[in-house]
């Protein structure tokens, strides 16, 4: 899979104070002049927040100005062997989309890697490279010029000659330090090395919660009650829609719940949606909307008020009656009317759709952050039942926002944990085939760092 951070225009100017046209208006600050290479390579990782690693840039080039900065992950290259060519082509397929728009007098490619590059004629992942600008010239795009980024040294991989172009190249740290670094910090902008953030192991609950808690860890099988099944989704949606960090009572129940693959695969859908939608999508409340179970859901430890649970219960039910009084579903169906899994079509449909992050509209990313916040402390505790779920959590969410390379570190570390576990083992074979997430393949729905 691949990794895309989306097109970032060239910072617009801000002004300064002193305005000649309006008294005490701020004037204009000047646009920043690019001359060079290492001028382009400067702005980069401005553009972009941070420094890329193990990455694809490539920058268009319109109109006398920069233009759209792509950032994606290098295709990935099992064991060292060569980069499949259908994986090749996706890739080259995949930028080739983001700048034939807006790439008018053509692009510069960089690749940022830690690969070793022994020799001018030789660069790391020229096979990629070589895909990429034969898919943009296809497009009338050139590619007008392509260096690689290491470590300690920078280099254009057009020029072989070390006579006019230097060997090992130049100094990586100086695009720090250099002018237009200078003239960008100056201005406000800065960035830090590409990470994944890490949470700090979660404090436990008090005791006499901890001990009702250990009865949901160490039988799973209670979250196969329908009405417990909500209670734990309420609890989810009060998290994914507040800013405020829960208590360590309600961290270890969320842990829990991610026990059940269904429940965890509503949680997915409630971060991305909305909570009503993932229980009206889900086999597992069957029994309540069809009317067959009358009781309330129950308190449960760490988790909301009964009453609290109750509402959401009503709330989201009402949700299924309003279906039922709909119109018919593309499938002529009523919309109100049962798939073949239990739920009704038009719920269904839309459940499956936002788990493969296939919908027209952009995922709610707020609520997706803050179901990773909650699945990082999740991934530090000792229970491996508990550190899977987590970690593969961990990775949808990252394959959702199209970071194809952390989607992979934090699915070998599920594996490592759980070599079974499914939804880790999914993810990976759409990695391994250069699957992107629907939403990342669109200007109009793909993550952006602001949103989070």
């Amino acid at each position: 899979m691949d990794d895309i951070q989306h097109p970032v225009e060239q910072p617009a100017p801000r002004r300064r104070e002193g305005s000649p046209g309006v008294p005490g208006a701020p004037a204009p600050e000047e646009p920043i002049t690019i001359r060079s290479a290492e001028d382009i390579l400067a702005y980069v990782p401005h553009a972009l927040g941070e420094w890329p690693q193990e990455s694809l840039v490539a920058v268009g080039l319109a109109d006398g100005r920069l233009g759209p900065t792509l950032r994606i992950d290098l295709p990935p290259r099992p064991k060292g062997a060569a980069v499949r060519p259908a994986t090749l082509r996706r890739f080259a397929d995949t930028v080739a989309d983001y700048l034939t728009h807006d790439a008018g007098a053509g692009a510069v490619v960089a690749v940022y890697t830690r690969a070793a590059w022994t020799a001018p004629q030789t660069p790391p992942h020229r096979d990629v490279l070589d895909a990429v600008a034969a898919r943009l010239a296809e497009e009338g795009v050139p590619v007008l010029e392509a260096w690689i980024v290491g470590p300690e040294h920078w280099r254009t991989v057009t020029c072989p000659d070390t006579a006019c172009c230097p060997w090992p190249g130049e100094s990586t740290a100086a695009l720090r330090t250099g002018r237009i670094g200078a003239e960008m910090v100056y201005r406000g902008s800065s960035y830090g090395p590409a990470g994944q953030p890490e949470a700090a192991r979660p404090e436990p609950p008090p005791a006499a919660v901890a001990a009702a808690l250990e009865a949901y860890v160490e039988d799973p099988g209670r979250w196969w009650d329908p009405l417990v099944f909500t209670a734990a989704l309420a609890a989810w949606d009060e998290v994914l829609s507040e800013s405020r960090v829960p208590a360590p009572a309600r961290v270890r129940l969320l842990a829990a719940t991610l026990m059940r693959p269904a429940l965890r695969d509503a949680v997915l859908v409630a971060s991305a949606a909305d909570a009503g939608t993932a229980w009206r999508g889900t086999a597992a409340t069957r029994e309540l909307r069809s009317g067959q179970a009358h009781a309330a859901p129950p308190a449960l430890p760490g988790g909301v008020p009964a009453a609290e649970a109750a509402a959401a219960l009503d709330s989201w039910s009402e949700g299924v009656r309003a279906g039922e009084r709909g119109a018919v579903d593309g499938a002529g169906r009523a919309a109100g009317a049962e798939a073949p899994g239990g739920t009704p079509a038009g719920a269904s449909a839309e459940f499956g759709l936002i788990l493969m992050g296939s919908t027209g509209a952009a995922p709610a990313w707020t609520r997706i952050a803050r179901l990773e916040r909650i699945a990082l402390g999740v991934a530090q505790m000792e229970e491996p039942e508990l550190r899977a779920p987590a970690l593969a959590v961990l990775a949808w969410v990252q394959w959702a926002r199209g970071r194809g390379g952390r989607c992979l570190a934090f699915l070998e570390r599920a594996l490592s944990t759980d070599p079974g576990y499914r939804l880790a083992l999914l993810l990976r074979g759409l990695v391994e085939q250069g699957e992107l997430a629907g939403w990342a393949r669109s200007r109009d729905t793909a993550w952006r760092r602001e949103a989070a």
